[in-house]
């Protein structure tokens, strides 16, 4: 579906279609998740989620898990930065929002207890983190996904900030190739996609099977139905 949009004085064009994310991009869309689903935006209250745990968050193929526990991941360890024993949590699961990561600061701020999820860096308070933070794979392969997708944009980097955690509002410049029938044909630059994301999370509509676990936040390839 294409429309022009006026901003400013110019005239653009606009065009919704589906958006697959190279797992560069999407463990960068998982971290975001983590950025409004943690214990500190909630007792701000600086986050869309609040008041949403135990509801659908996302589509029913994405769960999400931060394990320390996992033998010689990136984020391993065994205790966290308030000294308390780390712990597996699943953040989400099937798409519902199962867990908040605290730490012990903002669980006593919620009336909760630490998830052990404390980070501590070389100066300052602790605060909530991840250690191991993993979209678990779906069961097609990263070229079956593309395959199934007539026509759309596979993003491979994205540029700016333009994400509100009270909102949800998420709008970035991207760079990729384009997708037409099935197949990556030619590079595109110069592009913003834009959805609230809770919108982009509830249109997860493929995920492929091509998890690496080399870094400390990872995720496989996945599509959005449709952005702008």
């Amino acid at each position: 579906r294409r429309t022009v949009a006026t901003i400013g004085s110019r005239k653009v064009e606009t065009q919704e279609c589906p958006i697959v994310f190279d797992p560069e991009v999407a463990r960068s869309i998982i971290g975001t998740i983590f950025s409004v689903a943690n214990g500190s935006a909630f007792w701000r209250k600086s986050t869309y989620l609040l008041g949403r745990e135990g509801t659908a968050i996302a589509s029913s193929l994405v769960t999400l898990i931060d394990d320390p526990l996992r033998p010689r991941a990136p984020g391993s360890k065994p205790f966290d930065g308030d000294g308390l024993p780390t712990r597996r949590n699943v953040v989400v699961e099937k798409g519902v929002l199962q867990t908040v990561l605290c730490d012990t600061y903002s669980a006593r701020k919620l009336g909760r207890t630490s998830t052990g999820s404390a980070g501590r860096g070389i100066g300052g308070n602790p605060g909530p983190t991840t250690t191991n933070l993993i979209m678990q794979p779906g069961t097609m392969s990263r070229n079956d996904l593309i395959k199934s997708t007539k026509r759309g944009l596979y993003v491979t980097s994205l540029m700016g900030f333009g994400f509100n955690p009270v909102t949800g509002d998420f709008s970035r410049g991207a760079v990729g190739f384009w997708i037409e029938n099935g197949e990556l044909t030619f590079p595109v630059s110069e592009v913003t996609i834009a959805a609230n994301f809770d919108e982009i999370l509830q249109r997860i509509d493929a995920v492929a099977d091509d998890l690496s676990l080399r870094t400390s936040t990872a995720a496989p390839t996945f599509r959005v139905s449709h952005m702008m």
